[in-house]
């Protein structure tokens, strides 16, 4: 099976350079350091959209850092269905899991086109032991992580289909938001479909669609052609119950105010 990973052969991003680097594992680490980081990095790969990049039950030897691109994080039932547990946006690490030796818990797929940084799995020990910044980091960027698992979880069980969309999409606005403050004050790049928003909410095309169009309709919000136009977050906010604070990363090592 050929892999969707093609190598970048041509102007790779050096650390240095990188335009997302304050979003990555790399944040805390000195200008002066970014090299050392940069000889275990083994490569550097774009993917078109659509592609599973790592399979549920597979190995995978990288561990990867979202350059470009936004990715679903999903698991698949014995009868074919899929559950997307998150989506990763620039900055965001992929193939980190409790045993780095084993099988992947979940697939990875691209929701667009995107860039990958590779590190090699067993050089991970080495950079974790000898650079306590990257440490430091990957603990903030998990307990995020965990907090947006544990919001998702009490939106599949708890929240009708609107709160569900709505938290879904004002949390990935928001995300790019913070990332990105010079971004377009009411709309985003938004590659998912109505497909993934079913995947990722547990509900139906048919209500998906019906609830879309609810929300379009009462001025809150509105997907079309690959754009999400937010047009009262606030609203949107307090209707689903999204917590900003749960989507950023907060610093675990600064003394208690």
């Amino acid at each position: 099976m050929n892999s969707p990973l093609i190598p970048v052969t041509k102007n790779k991003t050096s650390c240095q350079n990188c335009s997302v680097r304050k979003l990555t594992l790399f944040h805390h680490v000195p200008l002066s350091d970014l090299a050392w980081t940069e000889n275990f990095r083994s490569d550097q790969f774009k993917v078109s959209a659509h592609k599973v990049i790592v399979h549920e039950s597979k190995h995978s030897d990288y561990l990867f850092t979202v350059y470009h691109g936004w990715f679903a994080i999903y698991r698949t039932l014995e009868n074919g269905k899929k559950h997307i547990i998150r989506v990763a946006l620039p900055g965001d690490i992929l193939c980190f899991q409790a045993n780095l030796n084993a099988a992947m818990s979940y697939s990875i797929s691209s929701l667009s086109d995107g860039i990958l940084c590779a590190f090699p799995k067993k050089t991970i020990p080495e950079i974790l032991s000898k650079n306590t910044f990257v440490a430091k980091r990957l603990s903030e960027m998990n307990a995020r992580d965990m907090a947006i698992c544990h919001q998702n979880m009490m939106t599949l069980a708890q929240r009708t289909a609107r709160e569900k969309i709505a938290h879904l999409c004002i949390e990935l606005y928001h995300r790019l938001k913070v990332a990105n403050p010079d971004l377009d004050e009411k709309s985003i790049f938004f590659p998912l479909s109505q497909e993934d928003l079913g995947c990722a909410t547990g509900l139906t095309n048919i209500h998906i669609n019906r609830t879309l169009k609810s929300l379009r309709n009462d001025g809150l919000m509105e997907i079309k052609s690959k754009c999400l136009a937010i047009y009262n977050f606030e609203e949107l906010q307090k209707m689903s119950g999204f917590d900003k604070s749960t989507v950023e990363i907060h610093s675990l090592y600064e003394p208690f105010s």
